[in-house]
């Protein structure tokens, strides 16, 4: 299924059809790669203003950083159908198959690892948003605030996504240091988010 190329509406229909993918940790790659556009938009209508001279070095910063993630994002989208097709594939295999459990323990946790990438340009945007929401073109800065809610979406999305995986994972090892990192995630996000809301209040946006 090759997403990157794929109309937004026929996207749409493969979503609302009666089939596991593409799922959330697709849409929420989608919707995170929508985030780091909305975030490039932003800064490429605040360079070249005279207003914004001083701060047309970061916004460049946040162009070249969203131009990464858009690009990694879709590829996310991408790994994220295949890693679910792996543990259904594993999951079939016959329960007195000796390497079974071995494979789908392996399936399991690329299905955990996955999202995990996702939380992090998830992450990521969401601290490139704090320079648009700051510094950013005053016209465009409600485009700057919805990239914001929508990379802390996705954030969510990839959380909801990891948990899930974790479940099944019979390495504790392995579910005690993801659970660590998105604990440590889950702070940097508030922080970013916080942080935010307070330039959203004092641009009078909160109703």
């Amino acid at each position: 299924m090759d997403i990157k190329n794929m109309p937004l509406k026929e996207f749409c229909d493969k979503v609302a059809e009666k089939s596991p993918v593409p799922g959330g940790g697709a849409v929420g790659a989608v919707v995170a790669a929508l985030a780091a556009s909305l975030n490039q938009m932003v800064a490429n209508l605040t360079i070249g203003k005279k207003k914004y001279v001083d701060y047309q070095e970061i916004m460049e910063e946040v162009l070249e950083a969203m131009e990464y993630s858009r690009n990694k994002l879709q590829e996310i989208a991408m790994k994220d159908i295949e890693a679910f097709n792996e543990v259904m594939k594993a999951i079939k295999m016959p329960k007195d198959d000796p390497s079974r459990e071995r494979i789908l323990q392996e399936a399991l946790k690329k299905a955990a690892d996955i999202p995990f990438e996702l939380a992090r340009e998830a992450r990521n945007i969401l601290r490139y948003c704090q320079n648009t929401c700051r510094w950013g073109n005053k016209n465009a800065i409600s485009d700057a605030y919805s990239a914001a809610e929508l990379a802390k979406a996705a954030y969510r999305i990839a959380m909801y996504n990891v948990l899930i995986n974790l479940k099944s994972i019979k390495d504790k090892e392995f579910v005690e240091k993801y659970i660590t990192e998105l604990e440590e995630l889950k702070n940097e996000v508030r922080g970013f988010y916080t942080d935010i809301r307070e330039l959203v209040k004092e641009n009078g946006f909160e109703i």
